[in-house]
């Protein structure tokens, strides 16, 4: 039987983040479970409503969910990065592209990712994971590089207790 839960289930390594004293937006949704939606940050509207998937495209994602017999407390929420994505200026002067920003987070926040996902599915291997974004998929998979188009329409299988390993060392 799945529980609701928000929150931190494995912390994020915030020292190594140009956004370590942003708000956080903390995952949600039934643990256990076999279906996670893993998105690359948040956005505005997720930031004020303190939840993920809300903002437009969200709406969207719910709507094409919904369709298919998919609602929410069906779904692990969460994204490769915990803040929202934005310029940074270092004391240096140099700035920080949001798009270079947004990278780093969710570099940063990969072992919690894979923590958190291993933790809520259970390591069940038949667990579904949609990563939506590029960054997403690179958050969990063990090689870099290649888009996501590059797997559209296809299953790929995916070690998170491998991963996790791979995080810890």
């Amino acid at each position: 039987m799945s529980e609701y839960y928000h929150g931190l289930i494995v912390q994020p390594d915030c020292h190594q983040c140009p956004l370590q004293f942003d708000t956080k937006v903390l995952p949600d949704g039934p643990s256990p479970t076999r279906l996670c939606f893993v998105g690359e940050g948040p956005g505005y509207n997720e930031v004020q409503e303190g939840k993920g998937f809300v903002g437009a495209s969200g709406q969207l994602l719910w709507h094409l969910a919904e369709a298919k017999g998919v609602t929410r407390d069906m779904v692990w929420v969460t994204n490769g990065a915990l803040c929202k994505p934005r310029e940074v200026r270092l004391s240096s002067g140099a700035i920080l592209s949001e798009t270079l920003v947004k990278s780093m987070s969710v570099n940063a926040c990969r072992r919690r990712l894979i923590g958190e996902l291993l933790a809520v599915t259970q390591g069940d291997p038949m667990a579904v994971i949609v990563p939506l974004g590029n960054l997403a998929l690179q958050a969990l998979s063990p090689r870099k590089g290649g888009g996501i188009f590059k797997y559209r329409g296809s299953l790929q299988n995916i070690d998170l207790q491998e991963l996790w390993n791979q995080v810890n060392i």
